[in-house]
């Protein structure tokens, strides 16, 4: 009787085990069986913790800058313009300025214009080892930089040369921190409109979303349900003799 018992016990345990899968694989199947009338491929998901599963997770620039309305990121060598990707550099961001709708943007060897609508236009190159600062004088008329050895330059919009000035930046272009706003353009570049539900669905219902875990967890679905199986017609057996 004893015996009897324990594979009673093992039998309704294992039933209550599957039976959350198997709520599961109804619910998701029932709705993969309808993704076309409920446009699950139009849904999406955008959830921390599942772009996180799924290797989505938000980019952390390294550099990143702001200029009126506008913001300039460096992420691993790629310049970012207000959240779109514009060009790649080997060297840092030195800083940005605006004028007369020219972005500015500097390097340690090279000043890049780009027009508002983030067009590009020119390469600057300053007769300097290395650029330290970008900035604007107190009218914001004149562009100004600060090469290594603290001497200001400024910029002859019309010829596009350099010269030595007693001129001061009104202040140096400086970095500073992303705004929650700003996090959502970059990964809305990299990740798009997120997960459809449909994929995360039908993740959910093969297994895969939790990858290797996903594929042993149903291995043990399986064998558990053939346990299932031999230890129902085992008792149903046995009570037939009785």
């Amino acid at each position: 009787m004893k015996k009897n018992k324990k594979i009673i016990d093992l039998h309704r345990y294992i039933g209550i085990f599957l039976s959350l899968f198997l709520v599961i694989l109804s619910i998701t199947g029932i709705f993969l069986n309808h993704t076309d009338d409920l446009k699950l491929d139009k849904r999406h998901l955008k959830w921390p913790w599942l772009m996180k599963l799924y290797g989505l997770e938000a980019p952390h620039v390294d550099q990143h800058f702001e200029v009126s309305d506008h913001f300039i990121s460096n992420y691993q060598g790629q310049i970012f313009i207000n959240g779109q990707s514009s060009f790649a550099i080997q060297e840092s961001l030195k800083g940005i300025v605006l004028s007369n709708g020219v972005f500015y943007i500097a390097t340690s060897k090279e000043v890049y214009l780009f027009s508002e609508k983030e067009e590009f236009i020119n390469i600057l190159e300053p007769p300097v080892e290395e650029i330290q600062f970008i900035g604007q004088d107190q009218l914001n008329n004149t562009i100004l930089i600060q090469d290594n050895v603290r001497q200001i330059w400024s910029l002859n919009d019309i010829e596009n040369d350099w010269q030595l000035t007693e001129i001061q930046s009104n202040p140096w272009s400086i970095e500073t921190s992303m705004t929650s706003m700003q996090q959502e353009m970059m990964k809305n570049y990299f990740f798009g409109k997120g997960i459809s539900l449909e994929q995360f669905l039908l993740d959910l219902h093969n297994g895969v979303i939790l990858k290797k875990l996903g594929k042993y967890l149903l291995d043990i679905v399986g064998i558990l349900t053939l346990v299932l199986s031999v230890t129902g017609i085992w008792m149903w057996s046995f009570r037939k003799k009785r």
